[in-house]
């Protein structure tokens, strides 16, 4: 938009220009035409570039407005017009006509800048509102990650303490993995992006724990090319997903649940289950939610989507950055 708008910023200029230097030929001005374009082209550009100026400076501040900006270019306006006039020793009827074409000419440059005034503010008030909603998103963000961390932490150690009673050995493979899983957690709860490599290693610790706390088989495979692996999203997703999956399978008279972890398009990871999510409809349309204000942060969150069949369940999220 701004680009263009410099395009037509000089095509007026030009213009303008031209009809001001034939109008002042029309006048019998001792002025040959090609100066008269010369010296209208230099005063409708200092109008035009200082006009852009004050309206930058303008829109720049918290209480600029539009009467600030119309009165700043009139003033402005005037002063050069005064100046340029004083340099004329005409005739005071030629003089009348030369300030009427000065004063159309402000008035178009006027019209011209008001409009990119008003293009530049609403401009402004738009990256003004994508800060606030990032920072909005960022903040629930934030809160989602600690409460995810805090009821793993809870339900882990909850779980330990139940498996000591039954079998110690179980109990100590269990606390290495929660202890290698919350290390990760906690290092990656605050980074803006982690690596799909380092998530998918934490996967299969996440696994292999759930295997342990709830005495069935969960048969991971991820399906992904090691080329994958320094692409990025954002941290703790597949946390949300397992911690979904595994609620359903806790629920469940299931003895394996099967997770094939894939990519689509190079664009899109998928992870497929082999829990279809017909019953808790609302539950899991909270648990997309979530997925998808994450994504938010990243302008991706169209890019979530979920499918279930009768046999298996999908949710499809996309990489971030590379």
């Amino acid at each position: 938009m701004l680009k263009s708008l410099t395009s037509i910023r000089f095509f007026v200029v030009f213009l303008l220009s031209v009809i001001c230097s034939f109008g002042i030929q029309v006048l019998d001005l001792p002025i040959d035409l090609f100066y008269a374009w010369v010296i209208s082209f230099c005063f409708l550009v200092l109008l035009m570039e200082i006009g852009r100026l004050i309206v930058n400076q303008v829109v720049k501040k918290e209480r600029g407005t539009f009467l600030i900006f119309g009165f700043s270019y009139l003033v402005f306006s005037f002063v050069v017009a005064s100046v340029l006039i004083s340099f004329l020793t005409l005739e005071q009827e030629v003089l009348k006509k030369i300030q009427l074409y000065l004063g159309l000419m402000v008035l178009t440059i006027g019209v011209f800048q008001g409009v990119y005034f008003w293009i530049r503010k609403n401009a402004q008030e738009r990256v003004r509102l994508v800060k606030e909603k990032q920072r909005y998103l960022q903040h629930s963000f934030n809160a989602l990650k600690s409460q995810n961390v805090i009821e793993f932490l809870q339900e882990s150690l909850s779980n330990t303490a139940e498996l000591i009673h039954k079998d110690e050995e179980k109990a100590l493979v269990q606390i290495e993995k929660l202890t290698s899983i919350l290390r990760y957690l906690l290092q990656s709860r605050d980074e803006r992006f982690v690596k799909l490599g380092d998530e998918l290693s934490n996967v299969k610790e996440y696994c292999e724990l759930a295997e342990i706390q709830f005495d069935n088989k969960v048969d991971l495979n991820i399906n992904i090319s090691y080329g994958f692996y320094n692409t990025q999203i954002p941290p703790l997703v597949f946390q949300l997903i397992l911690d979904n999956q595994f609620k359903v399978f806790a629920s469940r008279n299931e003895p394996v649940l099967k997770i094939e972890v894939y990519i689509e398009n190079n664009k899109f990871v998928v992870v497929k289950t082999s829990l279809p999510m017909a019953e808790n409809v609302s539950k899991n349309e909270k648990f997309i939610n979530n997925l998808k204000q994450r994504y938010q942060l990243y302008n991706k969150a169209s890019g979530v989507s979920e499918l279930s069949t009768n046999s298996e369940y999908f949710v499809k999220f996309p990489l971030v950055a590379g």
